[in-house]
């Protein structure tokens, strides 16, 4: 029988197992990952120079994925709605019992996203069939083929991947980040190099690349934020909330000056040399890590246990970038971002996580991603297998990483123990 738990957000969801299983499942996976991509695929594959590594490290990923996408949902009773995934049942329900306006603005947006997936699949198809992994002969499709291909695709789409109930409240929440987000990005390029740094958008082209990257970050939010953000967050319950003071977002913005910023600054004298990397840029380092630190620290004192679950959460979609430690940093304030907000119910939507990563990641990978951006450039080639130069010190920060885990790990193990509501559903 399926048993209740109250997550770090304080909302009560449908659970099967114990916080200590969804802790240690979740933690261990992290591991597993780090495992597979570093000391196996790197230290054997990689240093090893063994081509038959590559091809042997791609079952434990996929016995990974299976088990996140498929087996894990079913053995912990999961809801559709608790990944951050559309219902079609309930869409259904809703359709036939709402008001006729609030049943029409349903119709007209998904007849919208269905006209829009169905154009770009005919009109973008060697695009589309690159990110479906369709065969090369698919590009030798008949049209009918094609749009037959799209609509079975933007009917799944539509109907099991958008959830519609709470996606007014979570969208807003999504346009905030992302504009913030944006804004902050763009002052740093603009600080960087000038007004320049937007010549690479092509105004034609941005919104396609917003768009795949929507559905990039779709997938990827889907492995990372919807399975480690729910099994975390299932895991730990709420903790005490202080009262909101200014105190701990001047002592973030502290903490973030002397730590982020010189971090950031010593990464770009690693890779560039000294001259890359005046005493001017630390200042400058200093100014930009003060907001991040002013806002964990807002945060922080709003609810200390959900930052640190989110913070958790995010770490792990962080690190799946190593070796590129400016896509770490990055993709590190990415997921918390993302694992906070899919705490709540109301902002627990999918692909309005996907909206913040696709408009967030094709812009920033324009401003940062491109040789233009000089020694801020944010490399976005990741993993073992794309590192140019390999060498053993290497595999120095991904070791402690997947040290820090292990022993993160067995301390759950050890600690956390079944709420006694749910040690009353299974003897039921």
């Amino acid at each position: 029988m399926d048993g209740t738990v109250i997550n770090t957000a304080g909302e009560p969801e449908r659970e099967r197992r114990s916080p200590r299983a969804n802790a240690v499942e979740a933690l261990g996976f992290a591991c597993l990952i780090l495992a597979t991509l570093w000391p196996f695929c790197f230290g054997l594959g990689v240093l090893g120079n063994s081509a038959a590594i590559r091809q042997a490290a791609q079952w434990p990923i996929a016995l990974m994925m299976v088990w996140i996408l498929l087996i894990s949902p079913w053995w912990h009773g999961d809801t559709a709605e608790s990944l951050g995934l559309g219902n079609p049942r309930r869409l259904w329900r809703t359709l036939r019992t709402a008001a006729p306006a609030r049943r029409w603005r349903l119709i007209a947006a998904i007849g919208s996203v269905l006209l829009v997936l169905n154009y770009v699949t005919v009109t973008q198809w060697p695009l589309v069939r690159r990110f479906f992994k369709l065969p090369p002969s698919a590009l030798g499709w008949p049209e009918p083929a094609i749009v037959l291909f799209g609509v079975v695709m933007s009917a799944l789409a539509v109907t099991c991947l958008i959830r519609y109930d709470n996606f007014p409240s979570a969208f807003r929440a999504a346009l905030i980040v992302s504009v913030a987000l944006i804004f902050y990005a763009g002052a740093g390029a603009v600080l960087h190099r000038g007004w320049g740094a937007f010549a690479a958008f092509e105004p034609k082209r941005y919104p396609l690349d917003v768009l795949a990257y929507i559905f990039w970050g779709f997938i990827q939010q889907l492995a990372f934020t919807a399975y480690f953000g729910t099994r975390l967050r299932k895991a730990f319950g709420p903790g005490p909330r202080s009262p909101h003071s200014k105190r701990p977002a001047v002592l973030g913005v502290a903490i973030a000056s002397a730590t982020l910023a010189p971090t950031v600054w010593l990464l770009v004298r690693t890779l560039y040399g000294p001259a890359a990397a005046p005493l001017g840029m630390l200042a400058w380092a200093i100014v930009f890590a003060a907001p991040v630190g002013a806002v964990w620290g807002w945060f922080y004192a709003r609810d200390p246990r959900r930052l640190l679950v989110a913070t958790l959460s995010g770490l792990v979609f962080g690190l799946i970038h190593i070796d590129s430690y400016g896509l770490v940093l990055v993709t590190w304030g990415l997921g918390t971002i993302l694992s906070w907000l899919f705490m709540e119910d109301r902002t627990r939507n999918l692909i309005a996580l996907a909206f913040i990563h696709g408009f967030l990641g094709s812009t920033f990978g324009k401003l940062f991603g491109k040789a233009s951006a000089g020694n801020l450039r944010v490399d976005y080639r990741v993993g073992p297998w794309n590192i140019e130069e390999p060498a053993a010190y290497i595999l120095i920060v991904p070791m402690i990483c997947l040290a820090a885990f292990l022993l993160l790990t067995v301390w759950c193990w050890r600690n956390l123990r079944p709420p006694e509501m749910m040690r009353r559903a299974a003897e039921v």
